[in-house]
């Protein structure tokens, strides 16, 4: 008769320190869900604009923006003139309350270089709101190749102190954008997202900014009739049909040529060794 023996089971020793078996699956679960939520937040597509409405030849849309209580609107439209023509309005700063929306005050507080400046720009208010004023920073940028000029601006915290009875703005930027179509056709973008701040209802911010893009793109508009041939200092240093020089940082970079010889670079030269002194007798 056969007996059968059994050999003691070994149960393996669990290190306190390690998990458990269903912690590591509930672990591997969050992980995953947080994984698809990070990926999902990166594949968000940003919201699209709406056409609100066109008006004087300007199409205002607006687009939500995620985590703010305030659209962004932009306003496009085509002048007849040059890219030239706009930028010497855009740099005549004082004059800009001529046909800015709003504009009660605008001065500049420093300038960087000809095209960066900190500026100080004051917005008038209908009564009982109180003005608004902001402190921002704009310049200027080209794309030489798709012949588009962007002018973006910013608001930054400091540099003025507060007035009273004024409501400080820090939630501001946007950007003037023109391309040009054709000689004399520039399509003309103005973009902007701003929070009023204070304890103005959402509605009538709303309501009020969306007539801002328009407003402002007929001032431009107005401002350019105005100004026709008074900018030609402007125009004789930075156009080139005038006999001005468009700045560097502006201009293409050139290309070296693909068959250009890689440049040979030369070991330095080691210093000469000092002459040995002659041996005594």
């Amino acid at each position: 008769m056969c007996r059968r023996t059994f050999a003691p089971r070994q149960v393996e020793a669990r290190s306190p320190l390690l998990p458990s078996g269903a912690a590591c699956r509930r672990g591997l679960l969050w992980l995953s869900l947080l994984s698809l939520v990070a990926t999902s937040a990166q594949a968000a597509p940003r919201p699209a604009w709406r056409h609100v409405f066109t008006e004087d030849g300007v199409r205002v849309s607006a687009r939500d923006i995620p985590g703010q209580d305030f659209p962004e609107f932009r306003g496009v439209t085509v002048l007849n003139c040059g890219i030239f023509d706009l930028l010497a309005i855009l740099d005549d700063a004082p004059r800009h309350c001529e046909w800015q929306a709003s504009c009660k005050v605008m001065r500049i507080i420093k300038k960087y270089n000809e095209f960066d400046r900190l500026m100080y720009h004051r917005l008038d208010s209908p009564w009982p709101v109180s003005d608004r004023d902001m402190v921002f920073k704009g310049s200027v940028t080209v794309d030489p190749v798709r012949k588009i000029v962007r002018s973006p601006f910013r608001a930054v915290r400091g540099h003025v102190p507060p007035k009273s009875g004024v409501v400080r703005m820090t939630k501001m930027r946007g950007f003037f954008k023109f391309e040009l179509l054709k000689p004399g056709q520039i399509r003309t973008t103005y973009q902007v997202y701003s929070d009023p701040g204070g304890w103005l209802p959402a509605w009538l911010v709303k309501a009020a900014s969306r007539k801002i893009p328009l407003h402002t793109l007929q001032g431009l508009r107005r401002q350019l009739k105005k100004t026709k041939g008074r900018y030609s200092a402007f125009h004789k240093r930075y156009n080139p049909e005038q006999g001005g020089t468009i700045p560097a940082r502006f201009q293409p970079k050139k290309a070296a040529p693909a068959n250009a010889a890689p440049p040979v670079r030369t070991k330095p030269t080691p210093p000469a060794a000092p002459p040995r002194p002659a041996p005594t007798r």
